[in-house]
């Protein structure tokens, strides 16, 4: 039987379902850019990049579906995902965007620290007992 603090989602698990679905989205956005980026040559029929955000875009929507349904595993895949705002934040736009090497060190001084705080707080959120305990279906 569910308690009452139990029903109610922690702030850690809101903030990170609203990470979650940042992420997705600037995905989305950028899924055109890293197709054109990839060189379909046949040497080299796949990019590093492109594998990282395929990768990315699964445990996203994995991560999110069993995050709804409020599965144990769900609580291991948001501390996962709650490690992703640094190298999506800092890495892909810079290098989608080709932008300059003097805007994108300037992009990587403002968003490498924005994106490691902002892990700092989801992962020490989700690791309290409150929203550990909220992910409790089996």
């Amino acid at each position: 039987m569910a308690t009452a603090s139990n029903r109610r989602m922690p702030l850690a698990v809101r903030a990170w379902f609203v990470v979650a679905f940042a992420l997705l989205a600037l995905t989305g956005l950028l899924l055109g850019r890293i197709v054109e980026f990839v060189d379909f040559s046949e040497r080299a029929p796949f990019s590093l990049l492109g594998v990282f955000m395929m990768i990315e875009l699964a445990a996203l929507l994995f991560g999110i579906t069993v995050a709804l349904q409020r599965k144990r595993i769900a609580h291991r895949f948001a501390i996962g995902i709650a490690f992703l705002p640094v190298p999506v934040l800092a890495g892909l736009p810079p290098i989608l965007l080709d932008m300059s090497p003097t805007a994108a060190n300037g992009w990587y001084l403002l968003m490498v620290p924005i994106g490691v705080v902002l892990t700092a707080i989801l992962v020490s959120g989700l690791l309290r007992s409150g929203a550990r305990a909220w992910f409790n279906e089996d």
